[in-house]
């Protein structure tokens, strides 16, 4: 994986690197391999992030994002159970 990648490249090169180790440890042909990867739930996000939103976005923006998208899902956690908290409390 490299910075510069897109989503969907990175996907892609995930996607194919497990396909050929099934290949590889089966027998069975790649496509059947990739069919089989494609078919697990792992297979199923990949293939999201390959045909998703994102897909153009490079590999470092993307990881940037997911960055502060779980920033601010902690922080909004962290403030309502803050807020429960004070609701509940004995002072004052």
């Amino acid at each position: 994986m490299q910075a510069d990648q897109s989503v969907s490249e990175m996907a892609n090169e995930v996607l194919m690197r497990q396909a050929k180790a099934l290949s590889r440890r089966s027998g069975e042909p790649i496509e059947e391999a990739m069919e089989a990867v494609l078919g697990t739930e792992a297979g199923e996000q990949l293939k999201g992030l390959r045909d998703g939103p994102h897909a153009q976005a490079s590999v470092e923006e993307w990881q940037v994002g997911l960055a502060m998208e779980r920033a601010k899902e902690r922080a909004r956690e962290l403030g309502e159970g803050l807020g429960e908290v004070s609701e509940h409390s004995t002072h004052g």
